[in-house]
């Protein structure tokens, strides 16, 4: 027994005695209506342990969901995790329940159901490393590749994947390597269907600027792009969480279309990538675009600047100008990387992030921090 519970015996019993309320409070050093509630419970209980301390959660619970309609979510989330491509989280369940008829409840609540009923996996978000990351950049799609991953028989592919970050339309292509004569095919066909960029953002993947030979050589992949108006940028090294949103849709890849069926050969796949890459636009819905899909998104496009013009990758394309990006995060020894080059920086720049801006036909590579100029280096490129 608690000392809580010894003091409400002890006011019946003063008050048995003949004391006040007043007295009685007083003297327990409690308020009035506390006597009086301990009092009323002596009187009407007819259990020996009035005293006790009751539960204060309610009775009833009258926004408590009903058990058919949790059951519903229950085996809408079941059927959406065994239909091919389908996503299966609370957005999905929610638009399915209106598509029978049925008012749903809140995400929050669908989401609710699912974890009491061990539905729903935690996971780890990785979180930005610095708040003073540049951000300025817009109209970027994210291209990215998973691999090697392999087909029955050890036949070995990887996955080219590209995204538009404003909307999530988004394309995945497999490719029998990783280098630049089969990935620039890839983004042509993207920019065929979808639309161009402003920028086109990447990891540091040598495929994608160039080759280890000639560092300052432009590779197909960086030619076709800039050609076509469109800057590279290239995020630090070893942060891949800086394309996060390409990094999110290679789990949907795996997930959903990897993992959720077995390829008889390259060509199936490359068929089915293809209608999967369709299945995702139409139907993958995202909460920061108001649970609408890419394909409702892009209907809000005035004017898509599609790629109309053919390119012939077998002959070079000449570059006379152009842009390309490299942000780097500046350590203690105040040495910026850039295409196998080193250059110092000032001191003020320690510990931040830095865009590395190479200026193709001035010959330059300038180094800013929230668009204030630090740097100004010259910086030659092989443009022919």
């Amino acid at each position: 027994m608690d000392q809580e519970e010894i003091l409400r015996q002890k006011a019946v019993q003063l008050h048995l005695q003949g004391l006040s309320v007043m007295q009685i409070a007083y003297q327990l050093q409690k308020t009035r209506q506390w006597v009086y509630k301990w009092l009323k419970r002596h009187a009407q209980s007819t259990e020996n342990d009035w005293f006790s301390s009751q539960s204060c959660a309610p009775k009833s619970i009258s926004s408590k969901i009903n058990k058919t309609l949790e059951q519903m979510v229950i085996e809408i989330r079941q059927h959406l995790s065994h239909q091919l491509y389908s996503q299966k989280g609370a957005i999905s369940i929610l638009y399915e329940l209106e598509r029978l008829g049925v008012q749903p409840p809140s995400i929050s609540t669908i989401n609710r159901i699912l974890n009491r009923n061990h539905l729903i996996k935690s996971s780890k978000v990785e979180r930005l490393k610095n708040t003073e990351y540049p951000n300025y950049f817009y109209n970027i799609q994210q291209m990215d590749l998973i691999g090697p991953k392999y087909l029955k028989g050890g036949y070995r592919f990887y996955f080219f994947n590209i995204i538009d970050i404003g909307n999530h339309w988004a394309g995945v292509y497999p490719v029998t390597d990783k280098s630049a004569q089969s990935i620039t095919p890839c983004v042509i066909d993207f920019w065929k269907n979808y639309q161009m960029p402003d920028f086109l953002q990447m990891d540091n993947e040598l495929s994608f600027r160039g080759s280890n030979r000639y560092p300052r050589g432009l590779g197909l992949l960086m030619r076709v792009a800039i050609s076509n108006g469109v800057c590279p940028v290239f995020i630090p090294a070893a942060e891949p969480w800086r394309n996060g949103v390409i990094e999110k849709f290679n789990n949907t890849v795996l997930t959903y279309f990897y993992d959720a069926q077995v390829f008889q050969s390259f060509d199936e796949m490359t068929q089915k990538a293809k209608e999967f890459s369709v299945f995702h636009n139409e139907n993958h819905r995202y909460s920061s675009q108001g649970n609408k899909t890419p394909d409702q998104m892009i209907r809000a496009i005035p004017c898509r600047d599609t790629l109309v013009k053919e390119i012939d990758l077998t002959k070079k394309i000449f570059i006379e100008s152009g842009r390309i990006f490299f942000i780097r995060f500046v350590r203690s020894d105040l040495k910026l990387h850039i295409l196998d080059e080193i250059f110092e920086l000032d001191a003020s720049l320690k510990y931040s992030y830095v865009v590395a801006e190479i200026i193709l036909e001035k010959y330059i590579l300038v180094v800013s921090r929230n668009n204030h100029i630090y740097h100004i280096f010259p910086f030659p490129m092989s443009l022919p």
